[in-house]
């Protein structure tokens, strides 16, 4: 017997004058998914960041295999829900049955899916801000640390260098090299997202206004939250303005010629 089929009827979950075994087996059937559905949607939640913060691997694969094994038993309920309305609800439905279940389904099926678009939404895998601060820490202990080799003077560094590069004493004029931690040189590989991390807000009226008037009618927003996260990217990353600039001029072409952004 199938599970479909195999259910009593619970009369109360639809208008009686209206319901019909089928549907009301339907509704049945299908607020049984909603309550697992439910249940998954509540575990990712309450352990999703937890997993992502606690995996200590830079490509998360702990969490992602924790979000896979969460998205696999969604699409087996979704499969679930669709071969059963498909080969044991539609065949068996006369004209009348079939608008009320069409309409039955097609809101459950609405509502299952924004909750799965919905189940990883917020979640952040990195610390930006965490990540800078421990970048920019290491960089300033290296420069507290940089002396000169012949005489012992302590050395300033008034910029920041990604690479080794020679300083000169200005007390005996010996070249020392000074050397910037690997740590330093993530801080290339994090600008652009911090930048735009500190600049969602921007980020979100644009999206707004592409979503509600169109790609044209966005194109300033966009513009106004490039810019933003081109000063903020000049300020993360320093001596870098030129080429942030030609960066810039880039993605608004692309935008106004393509709409990509």
């Amino acid at each position: 017997m199938s599970l479909f089929f195999g259910k009593k009827p619970q009369a109360h979950l639809v208008n009686n004058q209206e319901a019909t075994d089928l549907v009301t087996r339907l509704q049945v059937f299908l607020a049984k998914l909603d309550e697992k559905a439910q249940g998954l949607y509540q575990e990712a939640k309450e352990n999703a960041q937890a997993i992502a913060d606690a995996d200590p691997d830079p490509f998360k694969r702990s969490y992602y295999q924790f979000k896979t094994g969460i998205q696999g038993q969604f699409q087996a309920l979704l499969q679930k829900a669709n071969n059963t309305y498909q080969t044991q609800v539609l065949p068996k439905a006369n004209m009348f049955e079939q608008m009320k279940l069409t309409a039955i389904y097609s809101e459950w099926h609405t509502k299952f899916m924004y909750l799965m678009a919905d189940v990883f939404q917020g979640v952040q895998l990195r610390d930006l801000e965490k990540e800078y601060r421990e970048i920019m820490d290491d960089y300033n202990a290296t420069k507290e640390k940089f002396h000169c080799a012949q005489c012992g003077a302590k050395l300033e560094i008034n910029q920041f260098y990604y690479i080794a590069t020679y300083i000169a004493c200005p007390y005996c004029q010996t070249q020392n090299t000074f050397h910037p931690s690997t740590k330093t040189r993530m801080l290339e590989l994090i600008t652009r997202d911090l930048a735009e991390y500190r600049h969602q807000d921007l980020k979100d009226i644009y999206k707004g206004i592409r979503k509600e008037q169109g790609i044209k009618a966005a194109e300033q927003a966009f513009r106004t939250y490039m810019r933003a996260v081109m000063d903020e990217m000049n300020v993360i990353q320093p001596g870098m303005e030129m080429q942030n600039e030609r960066f810039y001029q880039r993605v608004v072409r692309e935008y106004t010629h393509h709409g990509i952004g």
